[in-house]
């Protein structure tokens, strides 16, 4: 009888463990999928992914979102579909960038226009210590820096 229990024991152990991991790597495969559909700009698979509950705020090897790199490649419809799933705005990546950061730095007015109506927060800075604002002046973005400065939206150019 011992030896039964000891079996079902061992056996539960290692469904168990197994199970955890195969979640662990669907969870995994998850992720990459939606990184990848990012890149690809390819919007139906990134809805399907989001759709089944993936993890908004899951992290590349990077620490970049999905939102990061949407905002980078500067889609603004990858953007809207990523913000209707309640994304932490305010997380940073490895080099302490945040969405609003990475959208500002590359020009992504329209971006940097969403972000900051939903609350992003503009006085973040980086690991070399500088907020959007600054990062848009130092990459030539003066209408993006104008923006994040709270100049009059009517001033900045469309």
């Amino acid at each position: 009888m011992k030896f039964i229990s000891k079996l079902i024991m061992s056996s539960v152990l290692l469904i168990s463990l197994f199970a955890g991991t195969a979640q662990s790597s669907t969870t995994d495969v998850v992720k990459d999928d939606i990184f990848e559909a990012i890149q690809n700009i390819d919007i139906v698979s990134l809805n399907v992914l989001l759709a089944e509950d993936a993890d908004i705020n899951s992290v590349d090897e990077n620490g970049n979102t999905a939102l990061m790199l949407a905002s980078r490649i500067g889609n603004p419809r990858m953007v809207k579909i990523i913000l209707a799933h309640n994304p932490n705005l305010n997380l940073q990546n490895d080099k302490g960038y945040t969405a609003l950061m990475i959208a500002s730095e590359q020009g992504q007015i329209h971006i940097v226009e969403q972000l900051m109506k939903l609350g992003a927060d503009t006085s973040l800075k980086n690991m070399d210590g500088f907020t959007a604002a600054e990062l848009a002046i130092r990459n030539g973005q003066p209408q993006t820096a104008d923006l994040l400065n709270g100049k009059s939206q009517n001033s900045v150019a469309r």
